[in-house]
């Protein structure tokens, strides 16, 4: 009997270090598919990037992209990986969508233009549904130290709902990336854009 015993609490132990382990160790693949490019250079951008989350959503470790709950209602980081953290997912992003509207992307700061972009929020939070969001402020800029001459704030919230693995919870975060492209790309398409660049 004691054996028994002692085996179900070694597999009890177990399993709780598995589920433990399992979650701490638990990384997202943030991707979006890369859209065309238009060689039409309707102007050169320089992309700078400032990542404003909260402390406790990613300010701290810029990999942090949410939090999970499992059935016991242990929290779980969900984390992305050191080269796709958020930050660098966003930059890339916008320098596609530039490419998509047209422009050229520069690799310093000396061109007709910077984009600036504020990573505000970027979090998946909840139990079993949970909501995954960003908002990203963007201001197009002559310099760091000029007035904006163009303003636009990207928001996007998506659901997620657990079923089984962490396989909706990355495919939510990149849904919410395909839905911030295309709000991308139509804001860096409209017109008020390009004349803010040509005034520079």
């Amino acid at each position: 009997m004691n054996k028994i015993r002692t085996f179900l609490l070694w597999l009890l132990s177990m399993t709780c270090i598995i589920i433990f382990v399992g979650g701490c160790a638990t990384t997202m693949k943030l991707q979006y598919s890369k859209p065309s490019f238009k060689e039409m250079n309707k102007g050169t951008i320089y992309v700078v990037i400032d990542d404003q989350r909260p402390p406790e959503e990613g300010g701290n470790d810029p990999t942090r992209v949410g939090t999970i709950r499992n059935n016991f209602g242990m929290p779980f980081a969900l984390r992305a990986s050191a080269a796709r953290e958020p930050s660098k997912v966003i930059k890339q992003m916008a320098s596609d969508c530039l490419k998509a509207a047209g422009y050229k992307v520069a690799g310093r700061s000396d061109s007709s233009g910077e984009l600036h972009l504020m990573l505000q929020s970027f979090w998946s939070d909840g139990y079993q549904h949970n909501r995954i969001w960003t908002k990203i402020a963007m201001e197009l800029r002559k310099d760091k130290n000029s007035p904006p001459a163009w303003e636009h704030i990207v928001e996007s919230n998506m659901g997620a709902t657990w079923t089984v693995g962490y396989g909706p919870f990355n495919k939510g975060i990149n849904r919410m990336l395909e839905d911030v492209k295309s709000k991308m790309i139509a804001a860096f398409k409209d017109q008020q854009f390009q004349e803010s660049l040509e005034s520079l």
